[in-house]
Order: C-alpha cells, then sequence, then structure tokens
C-alpha cells in the first residue's frame, strides 16, 4: 500500500539526489554549463584523458540519470564506485536500480549508502520503504529505526511503518505509529483514519473500526479501502443492510472513478 504522499516523495528525493550530485560535481571539475550532450561529450574526453577520476564517472551517471538511461548511469557509478565508494554514489545507483525493477539491488544500495552516511535520513527512510514493499520486516525494522532516530517527526513514514505492522498482524505496534500521526496531524486526509480502522478491525474493535472508516469516506468518497473495511466491521456487528450499502456503493464509486479516469480510452 503505498499512499501518494510517498510516491511524490520519492520523486522529490530523485530530483534532490539529481541536482546535489551535478553541483557537486560541476564545482568540483570547473565545467561550464552547456547542453546535455555536449557535457557529456566533454566529459567522455575528460575520461579518455583521466580515466581514474571518479568524479568524472559521477558527473556523466548525474546526466544519464537525469536522461532516464539507467543501464549507463548504473554503469558510470560501478566504475566510480570501485574507485571510491561513497554514500551518494551508492544512493544514486539504489534510485536508478529501482527505476529498473531492481528492487533487491537497490535495497542493498540504500542500505549500504545508510551504512556510510549514518546521518542521512533519504538513505534510511527509502531503504525503509523498499525492504517493507518488498516484506523484508526485519531490514525495514532496522530502517525506519534509523530513520526515527534522526528525525522522529516524519510523520509519512510512520504511516508507512503502521501499514507494515498492519501487514506483520500486529496492530498494537500499528497503533503507536497511528497514534503518533494523528497527534500531529489530525486531519491526514483520512488516511490515517482508515489505517486506524484496518487497525481495530485486526483487534476485534468494530465499532471503532466503523467509525475510523467513516471518518475517511467523509474526507475522500472515493477511499475504497475504507468503505470496503466499514463494509467487514458491519458485517461483524450484525449490520447487514449497511454492510450491503457499502458494498453497493463501493462498487457504484469504483465504476464512477474508472468512468472519469484521464487515462480511459474514449
Amino acid at each position: 500500500m503505498f499512499s501518494a504522499q510517498y510516491e511524490q516523495m520519492k520523486a522529490n528525493v530523485l530530483a534532490l539526489i539529481l541536482v546535489m550530485l551535478q553541483t557537486s560535481a560541476c564545482l568540483c571539475l570547473s565545467v561550464p554549463a552547456c547542453s546535455g550532450a555536449d557535457e557529456i561529450t566533454a566529459i567522455n574526453a575528460r575520461i579518455s584523458a583521466d580515466s581514474k577520476n571518479s568524479d568524472l564517472y559521477l558527473k556523466r551517471a548525474a546526466l544519464k540519470l537525469k536522461y532516464l538511461d539507467y543501464e549507463a548511469c548504473i554503469a558510470d557509478l560501478n566504475r566510480s564506485i570501485e574507485l571510491k565508494p561513497t554514500a551518494d554514489k551508492y544512493f544514486m545507483r539504489a534510485m536508478a536500480r529501482r527505476e529498473l525493477g531492481k528492487l533487491a539491488d537497490a535495497e542493498l544500495d540504500f542500505e549500504k549508502s545508510a551504512q556510510l552516511d549514518p546521518s542521512s535520513q533519504s538513505a534510511f527512510a527509502e531503504l525503509a520503504c523498499l525492504a517493507a514493499k518488498l516484506r523484508h520486516y526485519e531490514k525495514a525494522k532496522k530502517g525506519f529505526d534509523g530513520l526515527f532516530k534522526l528525525n522522529p517527526g516524519r510523520l509519512v513514514e510512520r504511516s508507512r511503518r503502521a501499514e507494515m505492522y498492519l501487514q506483520m498482524k500486529k496492530p498494537q505496534d500499528a497503533l503507536i505509529d497511528i497514534q503518533a500521526v494523528l497527534k500531529k496531524d489530525k486531519d491526514s486526509g483520512g488516511r490515517c483514519h482508515s489505517l486506524l480502522g484496518q487497525a481495530c478491525l485486526q483487534l476485534h474493535q468494530y465499532d471503532k473500526a466503523a467509525e475510523a472508516f467513516s471518518y475517511a469516506i467523509r474526507k475522500n468518497e472515493f477511499n475504497f479501502e475504507a468503505r470496503k473495511g466499514r463494509a467487514e466491521a458491519y458485517e461483524k456487528l450484525g449490520k447487514t443492510k449497511l454492510a450491503q450499502q457499502d458494498r453497493r456503493e463501493l462498487e457504484e464509486d469504483f465504476s464512477e472513478a474508472f468512468h472519469n479516469a484521464p487515462f480511459r480510452a474514449k
């Protein structure tokens, strides 16, 4: 379960690391501003003259990442890491590997980045969320623990860890994170209340589950997960008609959302 907030955060991190690496490499190499193709040509010439300069490979890797040439980006990062391993290079390679769907390799790189730079919130956050997605729960827990040690106020990741605990059927642990998020952001777009409803379902607290799901639905009428959860809670409470109504509205809302989707063929 990946929230829109997390996907936006991932995009922001990718953009940030690209800017940081490009800026750092440009300052180090004193390469004048120019077009991407011209800059790559200039770097190629420099690499031919100085094939053991790790910063040159890093600079070219950043450009390849910018132009979505992930395989070439990884090849340059491999060489740069071989010459001089640093946390930011492992982080950048992890981003490229993830874009290629090489999630296990990306996970290892995020882990290495966090080891080399234990002050990096981004490395711990990316490691935790990717490991949770892969259901590598012990590694995910280490990532979350490292992140919250540095910054306990990361609410998006608090929600992600709550989701992980719910996947692990540990609702009490999930509740701790959910309550921490709600304490800082009582609204949270209804997303956290949906998680609260799921936790209450697992704890067999069906009245509380229905209440939490109802709040989430009021905040977003197309929260299909919350409507499905409330139907289950109503069913457990013996409120069959309300459960049937939720399932009927769920089907109607899903149909409407699909009909209005921008990707739908005309």
